[in-house]
């Protein structure tokens, strides 16, 4: 580890704001078993921040957002294949493909460590209690989107560069209209540690509330 993600793990560590942030998020979850999937990672944020165990396999790891849609409209298909790896010139991380999806272990340094974890995570998997959550990125299409309202799931939610009114659960972010593509929205506050996807969307209350259905996000936009 760096001395500048030392030092930032420190500060989040002890930082009263930061704490107080978490405390915060914590007195306020309900639903502690949560299955989160999502592409990036913002998984690993969000169960941190409400002390929740890891209850997702796509923890720590990163997935084309074309790849992620695939994943999850096959979850028990792609949980039931087998690894092989694969070296990624764009990337410093293990790589492996399960079939025809490629998977990148962005927080580990073998790729053994990152699917033991995977295998480790995706047991603790609660079919009836899972959420997934995308963005609008890496070339992910109309289609693609509005294909994940087939999915049954507790909660929808895609943050889109575009508005699409007939998809009940996409959330435009206008900042990022002109780009085409949702961009980071992992950025973090030096203040209290809060993340920009805070600001839009409250996923504790969503933890809580959401129960399947048509997948209509606007009670949990903020």
């Amino acid at each position: 580890m760096s001395l500048k993600k030392k030092i930032d793990r420190f500060w989040s560590d002890y930082n009263p704001l930061a704490i107080c942030r978490r405390n915060k998020l914590r007195k306020r979850i309900v639903n502690r078993s949560a299955t989160f999937l999502c592409p990036n990672c913002i998984g690993g944020h969000i169960f941190h921040d409400l002390g929740l165990q890891f209850r997702s396999p796509t923890v720590n790891l990163m997935l084309f957002q074309p790849h992620f849609v695939k994943f999850v409209h096959d979850l028990d298909g792609y949980l039931a294949k087998d690894f092989v790896p694969f070296e990624d010139p764009a990337f410093t991380v293990p790589c492996a493909r399960l079939g025809d999806i490629d998977i990148h272990f962005t927080h580990y340094k073998t790729l053994e460590e990152g699917i033991r974890k995977w295998n480790e995570r995706a047991s603790r998997m609660d079919r009836n209690n899972t959420f997934v959550f995308l963005t609008e990125r890496d070339g992910l299409s109309y289609e693609e989107i509005k294909s994940l309202g087939k999915l049954k799931v507790r909660g929808l939610l895609v943050f889109t560069a575009h508005c699409y009114p007939d998809i009940p659960y996409a959330l435009h972010i206008p900042k990022y209209e002109a780009s085409g593509e949702v961009g980071n929205i992992l950025r973090k506050s030096n203040w209290d540690d809060h993340r920009e996807y805070e600001t839009y969307f409250d996923f504790v209350k969503w933890f809580n509330e959401a129960n399947g259905g048509n997948y209509d996000i606007r009670p949990y936009i903020l």
